[in-house]
């Protein structure tokens, strides 16, 4: 009988360095291209540091954009201040912060659409700037034994 199992890949390096990010900002990073063979699934690592005492809403966002041709990706804010159109960004989760700190959080995007190329997306949803932050990615693939 035939067992199956998930790999995990290596931990990567940035995908997104977001340095000292302002408060109300969007920021991404470079298109990703996850292959032929798209993972079945890929786990994020989210790291930041408030450069001070957070307030309001006290998160992070972490979105995706998410594209079938490295030319065409999903609509939504990646610079900037302006959150109207944030609703049509494929939302990941978020990275609450209550202190200066250095806060991690893991997400998974199994479930989402499947598409070759993607896109980090951060908001700063914090009252307070960043001191650091980065978004890290390991992929997920499936072995037989």
């Amino acid at each position: 009988m035939t067992t199956h199992t998930y790999a995990q890949g290596s931990r990567s390096s940035s995908i997104l360095t977001a340095g000292t990010l302002a408060s109300g900002t969007y920021i991404a990073g470079s298109a990703i291209d996850l292959g032929a063979t798209i993972p079945v699934d890929i786990t994020f690592e989210v790291e930041a540091n408030a450069n001070g005492t957070p307030s309001g809403n006290k998160q992070l966002k972490f979105f995706l954009q998410l594209s079938l041709d490295n030319t065409n990706f999903t609509t939504g804010p990646t610079s900037g201040t302006t959150t109207t159109e944030e609703a049509d960004l494929h939302y990941v989760g978020a990275l609450p912060m209550n202190d200066t700190n250095d806060h991690r959080k893991m997400f998974r995007i199994r479930g989402m659409p499947v598409a070759r190329y993607i896109k980090p997306v951060l908001f700063n949803d914090l009252g307070v700037a960043l001191t650091s932050g980065a978004v890290y990615m390991a992929t997920i693939t499936p072995t037989t034994a």
